[in-house]
């Protein structure tokens, strides 16, 4: 293994690393934005609204990731320089591969978190949000301070879930000419001759990944259970 190191491939794997963790945080984030948008939307009253997310959560939870990933690699390019043939003065634009790795996975990763924050909504009283207007919280401030720190408490386990998920779907990264763990161990298996070398690297990373995540998620769920009481 120092052999390879001594090559350069110890800097290779750093980088994949790298771009591997930027994607997975990046779309573990905007899939939570996502989640929280479509339950607040589903929550709103309308009964159009709910079906719309429901029609969202079922279609994309059902398609297969590397579908989304594929369309919206594609067609971004096109539809980007669609709209700026409309503005006068403004050249071409080369998308980064990464916004659509990004957006394909918060928007499947999306339609899990909305499942997941919907229902850790379900178990709040609904006179939560009575009690904060008695306090004399406005409705958005009492779903920052109220509402959502319970629904918080009640699905940390569930988020840990997600990242891991969204790090696992880095693996088609290398679809799209990322290069990224799994990339970098197929090129380095291939250009030496050492698969069980590379692709045992390349576990390795994902399996500490997934015991990190789950000592963080667990010593977060500890915090958020001493702060809340220990309900």
């Amino acid at each position: 293994m120092l052999e390879y190191l001594n090559a350069g491939w110890g800097w290779q794997f750093a980088k994949g690393l790298g771009a591997s963790l930027f994607v997975a945080f990046s779309s573990f984030l905007l899939s939570i934005l996502i989640g929280i948008c479509c339950t607040l939307v589903a929550r709103s009253g309308f009964r159009a609204s709910r079906h719309l997310v429901n029609l969202y959560t079922y279609a994309f939870r059902s398609l297969p990731d590397v579908l989304l990933l594929i369309l919206i690699f594609y067609s971004l390019d096109g539809a980007l320089a669609s709209v700026l043939q409309l503005l006068p003065g403004t050249g071409q634009v080369k998308i980064s591969p990464f916004l659509p790795a990004i957006l394909s996975a918060a928007i499947v990763l999306g339609a899990y978190a909305t499942e997941v924050f919907r229902a850790g909504w379900a178990d709040i009283a609904p006179g939560q949000h009575e009690a904060g207007h008695s306090l004399g919280l406005s409705r958005f401030q009492s779903f920052g301070l109220i509402i959502l720190p319970q629904v918080y408490h009640k699905i940390i386990p569930y988020l840990g879930v997600l990242l891991l998920i969204s790090m696992k779907e880095t693996a088609l990264l290398s679809i799209v000419g990322i290069p990224d763990i799994v990339r970098t161990a197929s090129i380095g298996a291939r250009s030496t001759g050492a698969p069980f070398v590379f692709y045992g690297v390349a576990i390795a990373v994902f399996v500490a990944f997934a015991i990190l995540t789950s000592a963080l998620f667990k010593r977060l769920e500890g915090r958020s259970r001493q702060y809340m009481g220990g309900i």
